[in-house]
């Protein structure tokens, strides 16, 4: 996109605030600079409404977050652990430590930390210590204070209306797994809650471990969830509503 087309379509844009873009939500705040105090904040303020759900922008709610897909994990000693119907809650507990904008990359980095919930049902087929399993049940495990880093690369789209609207081009994250990990599964073995007992503090014992392999498709699940969500409040809102930054043109990208 040239300069000169640049500038005619940013100027009709600044001009065509029509009755009929979406009106903001309240608890948006726009930032009117880059600075990390600002997007920080205007984070912290926006998560308890998003994940509510914006019903007219056909935005769901995000907590709890229903698992589509069944999620497998494999342990130490070819045990295969799979989940079935999971339900992830705590999207809602999510804080940003700090949000920052690297303009000249044009990536937004989020330092964010949630508790996550996940129950379901589970089976369970291999051998820990002396005893063999091929079990299922319910499942209940709870992750405390799981740290995620989050970059998100995104340009500005001009559409045919001349209007701005931010596209995600990529994103990638890493996560530590949290502080502390409980895992709760049930009828591990039928009528022996002894026996149970110590496979599950074997299992807990290498949270860690459990965490990652487990945690991880969750959140790559989660991740990819709530980055799909936030396109869409993108196709919604224009960029003239949620952000107050001057647009310079290195954002644009042509349709």
């Amino acid at each position: 996109m040239t300069k000169s087309v640049t500038t005619i379509l940013f100027l009709f844009s600044c001009c065509h605030h029509t009755l009929q873009l979406n009106p903001l939500p309240d608890f948006i705040h726009p930032c009117d600079d880059h600075s990390d105090e600002c997007l920080t904040k205007a984070t912290l303020d926006a998560i308890p409404g998003v994940v509510k759900g914006i019903p007219e922008a056909g935005i769901p709610p995000l907590d709890p977050l229903y698992l589509d897909r069944n999620i497998t994990m494999e342990l130490p000693g070819n045990v295969k652990l799979t989940f079935h119907n999971g339900k992830l809650t705590g999207l809602s507990t999510c804080i940003p430590n700090k949000v920052s904008s690297i303009r000249e990359k044009r990536t937004f980095v989020f330092d964010i930390r949630c508790n996550f919930t996940i129950k379901g049902h589970y089976s369970i087929v291999g051998r820990i210590l002396l005893f063999n399993l091929n079990t299922d049940g319910h499942a209940k495990i709870k992750i405390w204070n799981q740290h995620i880093h989050l970059e998100v690369l995104e340009k500005v789209v001009m559409n045919e209306k001349g209007e701005g609207h931010y596209k995600i081009n990529s994103y990638k994250y890493n996560a530590d797994y949290g502080t502390d990990l409980k895992m709760n599964l049930t009828n591990l073995f039928r009528g022996s809650p002894e026996i149970s007992e110590n496979v599950l503090n074997v299992l807990n014992s290498n949270s860690q471990l459990v965490a990652q392999e487990f945690g991880g498709p969750i959140l790559n699940y989660a991740i990819d969830y709530a980055m799909n969500v936030t396109q869409h409040f993108f196709d919604t809102y224009t960029y003239d509503q949620i952000s107050h930054v001057p647009l310079t043109e290195d954002f644009f990208e042509d349709n």
